[in-house]
């Protein structure tokens, strides 16, 4: 990976050339016209190159992955689970309330919390009844490109082209999936599905934002630098056993030659802290952000509180109206707990919220979709 000394020299470059770099080869592509070093509180959160993601999947090297991963059942999943619980639910009042007899036999009430409180830990496994709970079937990760976007984009979509091969990517063809205006990249994304050599069936979406290139101003704490925002999702029948699945799997990790010359636009300088993001959200003061995206919108915070942790990801997921549900869904693992609020207005918009606890600290993960454009 690039050193920090030959990002500098790289930016004065950009600079002196007029903002833009050429990403038509390996090492051509960076981004920012002054190198931004990021400071104390930033990089004790991030992972670098070849960290795992899931199913294989390693953050491509050029790239820093911030806060820890965001894992959380999908609707399907929670769905396809409820009969269980509904049933492990009535069992289990049963014989709590034989036991609350036992305990009680003079039917003295206990007190109720206070509305509004929020806790500052994370309840239980909201599957925690069950015997084997299901695991999480959704992963997303938040990444800043701090080396040739080329090398990490490319090196992204030949992993995800490995891992379901018959998808048809061509990680050379840069202009296959990303939007190119004359020679100069303005995003890039793909969404595709499709099996693994384990058989899972899968969906991956990639989206990678260079920042806004009318106004040369990236999102808030990316250093200038594109961000990467990476999601799976298992699509297979949520009841199947999927242990074992591509954890293992040998994904290519080679440096790509693109077919097609892109520039990656150059970005002067990172939008305040206090910029509107997603929906008009913005940063409570409370919390540190590590990254964040324009295109699509997310932003990934760290809180040294749990409570206000909490209140943060299930305001995000409340902002899309009074009217909208809110479901929330916790996931207990080994090292972390992770708890998600989801919500789906009937448009299509979406806000995602998770809460992750972990021994470093409390992290929150947003992610916001727009409602789709009317067809016609």
């Amino acid at each position: 990976m690039t050193s920090r000394k030959g990002l500098a020299a790289l930016g004065a470059l950009v600079l002196a050339l007029g903002g833009c770099q050429t990403g038509a080869g390996a090492g051509s592509g960076a981004t920012s016209s002054s190198a931004v070093t990021p400071s104390a509180a930033i990089t004790e959160h991030e992972s670098g190159p070849e960290t795992p993601l899931d199913h294989g999947l390693l953050v491509p090297r050029g790239a820093t992955q911030l806060g820890p991963l965001a894992r959380y059942r999908s609707p399907r999943t929670i769905e396809a689970y409820q009969p269980d619980l509904a049933a492990a639910v009535s069992r289990r009042g049963v014989a709590d309330a034989l036991s609350a007899a036992g305990d009680n036999p003079d039917g003295v009430a206990a007190p109720e919390p206070p509305e509004g409180v929020v806790s500052s830990r994370p309840g239980r496994d909201s599957f925690e009844l069950l015997e084997e709970p299901p695991e999480p079937d959704v992963t997303a990760a938040f990444m800043r490109i701090d080396g040739d976007p080329t090398v990490a984009v490319t090196s992204m979509v030949a992993q995800i082209a490995d891992l379901l091969p018959e998808a048809g990517l061509d990680p050379a063809d840069l202009t296959t999936y990303c939007s190119v205006v004359s020679e100069r990249v303005q995003d890039c994304s793909l969404d595709v599905s499709g099996v693994t050599a384990g058989g899972e069936e899968l969906r991956v979406q990639m989206a990678v934002d260079p920042g806004d290139v009318s106004t040369r101003i990236s999102p808030p704490s990316s250093l200038t630098r594109p961000v990467m925002q990476v999601r799976i999702e298992e699509t297979g029948d949520p009841r199947l056993d999927r242990e074992g699945g591509d954890d293992d799997v040998d994904l290519s990790d080679e440096v790509v030659d693109p077919t097609s010359r892109v520039v990656w636009p150059a970005m002067d300088l990172d939008a305040p802290q206090a910029t509107p993001l997603m929906n008009g959200w913005t940063r409570p003061p409370e919390a540190t952000l590590l990254l964040s995206g324009f295109r699509p919108g997310f932003a990934t915070l760290f809180l040294e509180r749990g409570r206000e942790a909490q209140q943060i990801a299930r305001d995000f997921a409340g902002s899309l109206g009074p009217d909208v549900p809110v479901t929330r869904d916790v996931v207990e693992e080994l090292n972390e707990v992770d708890t998600t609020f989801t919500a789906v207005a009937p448009s299509g918009e979406r806000a995602v919220a998770t809460h992750v606890l972990t021994a470093r600290g409390h992290y929150v993960l947003l992610s916001y979709t727009p409602a789709p454009p009317p067809e016609g």
